[in-house]
């Protein structure tokens, strides 16, 4: 039982001197920015065959994109990685853009209904409708600003019947065209 132990203990300890030089070399507390996160990927996938020779980072990012690997609202290279980004990221890479998208599509129509419903309760509360842009700011309804689109987009009430328009994803549409390809 004493060896059992013992070995487990020099285990652990082993362990923990491995993940410290591994955290040092990586550096994880480092943010890494859209375009270098798209060159460790294309790395991590085995594409590097792809690349032209002399490679720029920005090709790495141009090989994603013609497998379809990108966030939803495309690449931003010089900004830092999102969680939300990532997550799209490696869904798509795994070969789950329709789950990403139906994600996405749940998130908005949420959204929507949020928004919805704190412009009537606004209207409930002041007896008069506030515009879009004045309830999507008033820190009472969000205190933690408004929704935010996952698609990037701004919500709108076109029609002004103090509602917000339904979103149209022409993704979706896309989806459902391709499923009727492969779909017997």
């Amino acid at each position: 039982m004493k060896k059992i132990i013992f070995t487990l203990l020099i285990l652990g300890f082993l362990n923990l001197i491995s993940f410290k030089a591994f955290a040092q070399e990586v550096k994880l507390d480092e943010r890494l920015t859209q375009e270098q996160f798209a060159v460790e990927l294309v790395k991590i996938m085995k594409l590097e065959y792809r690349l032209p020779t002399a490679s720029l980072p920005r090709d790495s990012v141009n090989l994603l994109e013609s497998i379809g690997v990108s966030p939803i609202l495309g690449w931003r290279n010089k900004e830092f990685l999102k969680q939300e980004d990532y997550l799209v990221i490696i869904g798509k890479a795994q070969g789950k853009e329709r789950l990403v998208h139906k994600r996405a599509l749940d998130i908005e129509e949420r959204n929507i209904e949020v928004i919805n419903e704190k412009w009537q309760e606004s209207y409930d509360q002041i007896k008069e409708w506030l515009s879009l842009d004045a309830l999507l700011n008033n820190k009472t309804y969000f205190p933690n600003g408004a929704p935010k689109s996952p698609y990037g987009t701004s919500y709108n009430d076109a029609d002004g019947d103090h509602r917000v328009d339904r979103f149209f994803s022409p993704i979706a549409a896309l989806e459902k065209f391709r499923e009727s390809f492969t779909t017997p």
